[in-house]
């Protein structure tokens, strides 16, 4: 039995981990964490009986308590928990910066890490692959892009270029004026996946597209200019690769997130977690980007390798969103916020973890400051 511990058990790639899981044998879930969601937490503990949990609130849960051999809470909460639990594998499915302090957590103590937080990665730029290689922790990624290109780039001749795809989001039939004062209730409603509330906004500005760019440049090892975005309107290309004489692959499959969850777990074999469907009458079409509709994209790329205006970049889109949702901003707001932050945190190409916090904490300031001059 290899054992599993699952941070963020309770957003979306969380709980498709938990539907998968009970489609493949050999795990334990040993341990798991949540947010602020006990309601839901409560279920799951019931459900699979882990050893160890933990919650970043820092209340206590007689209900989840009730469950487990030992309850901890707070973000040291979740270290310890890990420390005790031991776990084989870790997926770390929470969002936002805070993952990058799991992420770098779990590799002192699990063999193989199931990444699904690209912070980790936008915001420790080499930190946490480099601490993969020193303690020789596979590093998987989980996004279905990353996922993808993982699988395509074996051995053999390295490719000239990479790709990878999105879906436009749901107002990818906008035009530019009237996605300006689009409300959160239109903006959530994404074509194609089931995620949360943050990826699927930054679906619609294209700033996750922009933090993926970001993440296949550390990952990969390919210059920015060497990455490159499409729309698949279907989502059902996912990544590709293109070779100097022409010859392209691509990775194509359902866009069912329990696919790449899957295949993290269980690398280098594949189970099959979802019904076998027909590949006839599938179109795979490629469409171009348009930049002046997705400035930050364009943005992201400009910053690529400057790991302190990464790290901004990530910090002012949490907090643009979340205003958003508020009804403090307008949807077209939220990329003025992100490059007023970025233009004001200066270049630094390398930072250490304290570093890393200190950037962060700062580019959160100066984006509520831009926030609230736009009320």
């Amino acid at each position: 039995m290899r054992r599993l511990a699952i941070l963020g058990s309770t957003g979306s790639i969380g709980t498709q981990t938990l539907d998968v899981i009970e489609k493949i044998e050999g795990l334990e879930i040993v341990a798991m964490s949540c947010g602020h969601n006990f309601s839901l937490f409560t279920k799951q503990l019931e459900r699979y009986r882990p050893a160890f949990a933990a919650s970043l609130s820092t209340e206590e849960n007689p209900l989840a308590l009730s469950s487990v051999k030992r309850f901890f809470h707070g973000e040291e909460g979740i270290e310890e928990m890990l420390e005790s639990s031991r776990p084989d594998m870790v997926i770390v499915s929470v969002s936002g910066a805070a993952g990058l302090r799991f992420s770098l957590k779990a590799i002192e103590i699990c063999k193989r890490l199931c990444l699904a937080n690209k912070e980790s990665i936008v915001c420790g730029g080499d930190l946490l692959i480099e601490g993969c290689k020193e303690k020789s922790v596979e590093l998987i990624p989980v996004d279905s892009e990353h996922s993808g290109l993982f699988q395509l780039l074996g051995e053999g001749p390295r490719p000239d270029r990479i790709f990878i795809t999105a879906s436009g989001g749901a107002l990818r039939d906008w035009s530019v004026e009237r996605s300006i004062d689009a409300t959160p209730g239109d903006v959530l409603k994404h074509p194609v996946w089931s995620m949360g509330r943050r990826i699927t906004i930054d679906s619609a500005t294209m700033v996750n597209k922009g933090l993926e760019v970001i993440e296949a440049h550390y990952l990969f090892r390919y210059d920015e200019e060497d990455i490159e975005t499409y729309i698949c309107r279907n989502s059902y290309i996912h990544a590709g690769i293109v070779y100097r004489d022409g010859v392209v692959k691509l990775h194509s499959g359902t866009p069912d997130m329990r696919i790449p969850i899957a295949y993290s777990l269980t690398y280098p074999f594949r189970e099959r977690v979802i019904d076998r469907g027909g590949i006839t009458g599938i179109p795979l079409l490629l469409e171009e980007i348009d930049g002046d509709k997705y400035p930050a994209l364009e943005l992201a790329r400009n910053i690529c390798g400057k790991q302190s205006k990464q790290i901004a970049y990530n910090a002012a889109d949490e907090i643009a969103v979340e205003a958003f949702l508020r009804g403090e901003i307008k949807f077209g707001r939220i990329y003025n916020i992100i490059e007023r932050t970025v233009s004001r945190i200066d270049d630094q190409r390398r930072a250490d973890y304290r570093q890393i916090l200190e950037i962060d904490k700062i580019s959160r300031e100066i984006a509520l400051e831009e926030v609230s001059k736009c009320f």
